[in-house]
């Protein structure tokens, strides 16, 4: 279904029914540079961005307010869509990242402005528009290792793969962390509480942002609790088939996105937690519901679905700037087989941490090129590579 057919054209017509806002409209503002490195500079087309104290700002896009309705503005020349164009390359509404958030309609402005109008709007909803996902240039990085197309001299070329950034710096490429846009958590099958939770999510997120390419994860940066009291479940729909507890399984299992190494190295530690003899161990146990040791389980396919033996798995959700009501809704959606256990009023759940895409870009000095700069790039990384037990048990 287009998108025709859920919003109004109101191109070069006054007479359309577009009433003047009351507040006036800020002008884009790209902010001072955050004095921690790590948070990065957000994606360059975002139509709006938030600044280094959580604060909204303009990106290619201005905004203004009016009750439930925020409508965005381009002053300006704008490296990206605008008004119809850009209206059409946004997600169905019923898609992330619009879950969690009620339209009631979204009407193209003379000039290329679109006004959108929400229902029942929590927090600051125009923090909506900072989500990449709706600035109508899609951010495509490179899908698995990019060794190959950086020796190629490809730039700029976007990826997550560790070994390729740590590769790309060794060649003195410049390499620039565009933000955090992947959030992992897991999600257990058992009767732990919020306590276990705590202290196994700590463990896990402190031992985990320390793999990978320098400045490339962090813990998460809001907690699973604090998304629960902030918003609801609006535009989510929980599966029929979600269960409270499922039999113990003969083989059980913590599974992960198949082919994803933070998220594997993640259910690693699940697995390895389970088998201590301290507290740790005994929160471990008590949120996955069995004493015995387990197995990591590589699940593919475009959404991963929940297998018998599955105790726990670990799940991968859109992060980055934005609305924390649209990653709350689209966390739940991925739960959805996953219902609260013993009438609890959300499934036990920890946020792990989130990872971050980097921009690879020309050489800042004369490149070194060949094999050998290659081996040794990857040796170093290999060494951290598949989950790092022996720093998890020291």
């Amino acid at each position: 279904m287009t998108h025709s057919m859920r919003f109004a054209c109101c191109v070069l017509l006054a007479a359309c029914g577009s009433a003047p806002l009351e507040s006036s409209v800020p002008a884009p503002d790209v902010g001072e540079a955050c004095a921690d490195t790590l948070t990065g500079p957000g994606y360059p087309h975002a139509l709006l961005r938030i600044g280094c104290g959580g604060e909204l700002l303009g990106g290619r896009a201005a905004w203004s307010r009016e009750g439930t309705t925020v409508t965005l503005d381009f002053p300006g020349p704008t490296d990206g869509p605008v008004g119809a164009d850009l209206v059409e390359a946004w997600p169905p509404l019923s898609d992330p990242p619009w879950l969690g958030h009620g339209i009631e309609d979204i009407t193209v402005l003379s000039g290329g402005s679109v006004r959108v109008r929400f229902r029942e709007p929590r927090g600051e909803p125009a923090r909506l528009f900072a989500d990449h996902r709706l600035s109508g240039v899609p951010l495509a990085p490179h899908e698995g290792d990019a060794r190959d197309a950086i020796d190629a001299g490809e730039e700029p070329l976007l990826t997550r793969h560790d070994a390729s950034i740590e590769y790309a710096r060794s060649l003195g490429r410049s390499v620039r962390m565009v933000a955090f846009d992947k959030l992992y958590l897991v999600v257990f099958g058992g009767e732990g509480g919020a306590a276990e939770a705590a202290d196994l999510g700590l463990a896990i997120s402190e031992d985990w942002t320390l793999w990978g390419a320098e400045g490339a994860r962090r813990a998460a940066t809001v907690s699973w609790r604090t998304l629960g009291d902030q918003c609801d479940a609006s535009g989510t729909v929980a599966s029929p088939d979600a269960v409270q507890s499922r039999p113990a399984a003969a083989d059980p299992t913590v599974s992960y996105p198949q082919g994803d190494l933070p998220a594997l190295q993640i259910a690693e530690r699940i697995v390895s937690a389970t088998m201590r003899g301290d507290r740790r161990g005994n929160s471990a146990r008590a949120l996955t519901g069995f004493p015995s040791r387990l197995s990591v389980r590589a699940a593919g396919g475009p959404r991963e679905e929940r297998a018998a033996s599955d105790v726990a798995a670990v799940v991968r959700v859109q992060a980055g700037p934005g609305h924390p009501c649209s990653l709350y809704a689209e966390v739940l959606r991925e739960l959805a087989e996953w219902a609260p256990v013993d009438g609890a009023d959300r499934p036990n759940v920890i946020l792990i941490g989130e990872t971050a895409v980097f921009e690879i870009g020309p050489a800042a000095s004369s490149r070194v090129t060949g094999q050998a700069r290659r081996e040794a790039g990857a040796q170093g990384l290999d060494a951290r590579g598949s989950g790092g037990r022996g720093a998890w048990w020291r």
